[in-house]
């Protein structure tokens, strides 16, 4: 049964208000930039709060709408990564496969693979039926151009290089090296031959998790566009598409509309048009009662209360999912030493986050491996909550105590501020003063970097499956945010990412999470569960994968 202490629940609130050239032939429009900058043809803006229905053709189209709460940045996919970013793109861009929750590689473009004896080539054939929305075959050729348009040199993508660093002939950012070949290579019109970097050869699980984000851009419509105009041409006002819908209408910052493909290889969608709107988080739920959105581009995009609410609507389908992303704490291991990190991780009662502000919505976490990961230690337990051992440990600690600790964190995050006053209590108990500041995105970035922090709370995605991800953190100051000065950490993850198997690579991982709990560099608070709602018009959704960028629209029944 989850917990609702609705009063405590109240009572930390209070508390942490106090803390400081082709075309599709579609209506859209944008700028030749690819960013969206007024409505389209036949539509209408949304002005005041007043929310626009689109019409329907006498109730002959079926029309699917869901809410995201952060709008796209452009129509190519050179710009980000962001996940709202994604959910916009995902409706037009082929994915090369889907990598689920469960840890399978499902088929999309690539429809086969083999992978060399040494980890380091994938041999991928395309689906020979898959083909454009212009009618146009899509061809390994396509995905080799894609490829070699990312590296270009010439090409400013603002942060969309992250996928093309995999292959040999980049360097860490993804820029093609002068005189190297890149390591993707069309071997004829429907094979492609990847080959990946030393450190990043891995199991083809892995290295297929990696390429999440690529997409494949058509030759036959761009390859004559100078490079350095590749990204403002007008081609982005209506893009020819590999996905199962085509770009339909823009309405600027508030709303995308698509319209499925009749053609599309893998099926067409049962919904006629989608509709993916830009609605903040608390708007979401009134925007269900009243049938203007039929479910989420993510999980858990609304408030626990409201999600209690949508679970007492008989009209609504609530769904929870186990999460496999971590929030944490941070810490500056450059200040606190071990018997200090030890101490806070003790102080720290998880249980009471999780019961008192996500209403038992999540597990504990040890480290960023879930415990059905594969990868996950089951002989490791985290340290328990215990305020007198925390105590023994501070009393050895270095640290001066007369000091108070700064907490940083995001001041959009107001369900952070909750669990941050609730630290703050905790570290209370134990004799630890600490101030909460809360700052902008950007500034947060700064103060890790620079080191400017006692502890600090985040959150990262993860995955069910590959436990390496979170070697970010382990970088060595000040290019991670742990300020971590032993080299022994990115050791441990160089051993696994050695194996091509997980037997191979578990011990190494079996130690790091021995490591984690017994040296604490940063505090692992939960793992919070997925929570999905949505109109009973639409079912077969796979939730599991969402947060994976696997929503496969095809496989969706829609009444």
């Amino acid at each position: 049964m989850r917990n609702k202490k609705v009063a405590k629940i109240a009572a930390l609130l209070l508390a942490a208000a106090m803390v400081a050239g082709c075309g599709n032939g579609g209506n859209a429009g944008t700028t030749a930039a690819g960013t969206t900058t007024g409505t389209t043809a036949g539509s209408q803006e949304t002005k005041g709060g007043d929310e626009t229905k689109v019409p329907s053709k006498e109730g002959e189209e079926k029309i699917v709408t869901l809410a995201g709460t952060g709008p796209w940045e452009a129509l190519h996919p050179f710009l980000s990564n962001r996940d709202t970013h994604v959910a916009f793109l995902y409706p037009m861009y082929e994915s090369w496969v889907t990598t689920t929750a469960s840890g399978e590689i499902k088929h999309r473009l690539f429809e086969s693979w083999e992978q060399s004896e040494d980890g380091s080539t994938l041999t991928c054939k395309l689906n020979e039926k898959a083909t454009w929305s212009d009618g146009e075959p899509i061809t390994a050729h396509d995905v080799e151009f894609t490829m070699q348009l990312a590296s270009d040199p010439k090409l400013d993508p603002a942060g969309g290089r992250r996928v093309v660093n995999n292959f040999t002939g980049t360097d860490d950012q993804g820029v093609r090296i002068e005189g190297e070949e890149l390591g993707v290579k069309a071997l004829d019109d429907h094979t492609v031959e990847l080959k990946f970097k030393e450190d990043k050869t891995s199991t083809v699980l892995a290295e297929f998790y990696n390429l999440r984000y690529t997409y494949t851009l058509p030759k036959h419509c761009l390859e004559d566009i100078p490079v350095e105009k590749v990204l403002t041409d007008k081609f982005w006002e209506n893009p020819v598409t590999s996905g199962a819908f085509t770009l339909d209408n823009i309405i600027s910052g508030e709303r995308m509309e698509y319209v499925a493909r009749e053609d599309y290889y893998l099926g067409k969608p049962q919904m006629d048009r989608l509709i993916i709107r830009v609605i903040p988080a608390n708007n979401i739920l009134s925007a269900m009662l009243a049938g203007e959105v039929d479910g989420t581009v993510y999980g858990s995009l609304m408030s626990y209360s409201d999600y209690l609410l949508a679970k007492d609507n008989a009209d609504l389908v609530c769904t929870e999912k186990p999460g496999f992303g971590n929030s944490h704490i941070l810490l500056n291991n450059e200040k606190l030493d071990q018997n200090m990190r030890l101490a806070i991780d003790h102080a720290i009662n998880k249980e009471s986050i999780i019961n008192d502000v996500l209403y038992g919505y999540a597990r504990p976490a040890i480290s960023a491996i879930v415990p059905e990961n594969p990868y996950r230690n089951e002989n490791v337990e985290g340290n328990p909550y215990d305020p007198e051992k925390a105590k023994e440990y501070l009393a050895q600690s270095s640290y001066d105590t007369s000091k108070p600790l700064t907490f940083i964190m995001s001041s959009a995050n107001t369900l952070g501020q909750t669990i941050a006053v609730l630290v703050q209590q905790q570290l209370a108990a134990i004799g630890l003063q600490m101030n909460i500041e809360t700052y902008d995105a950007a500034t947060i970035n700064s103060k890790l970097f620079d080191g400017e922090f006692d502890l600090g709370l985040m959150g990262s995605a993860s995955t069910p499956f590959e436990p390496s991800e979170s070697r970010f953190y382990f970088q060595l100051a000040p290019n991670g945010w742990n300020r971590i000065t032993d080299e022994k950490w990115l050791d441990v993850y160089a051993e696994g990412l050695k194996g091509l198997t997980t037997e191979e690579r578990k011990p190494a991982y079996d130690k790091l999470q021995e490591m984690l709990v017994e040296e604490v560099p940063m505090v692992f608070l939960y793992h919070a569960d997925m929570l999905f709602v949505n109109s009973k018009k639409i079912s077969g959704m796979p939730y599991d994968d969402f947060s994976l960028k696997g929503w496969a629209y095809e496989t969706w029944t829609v009444e």
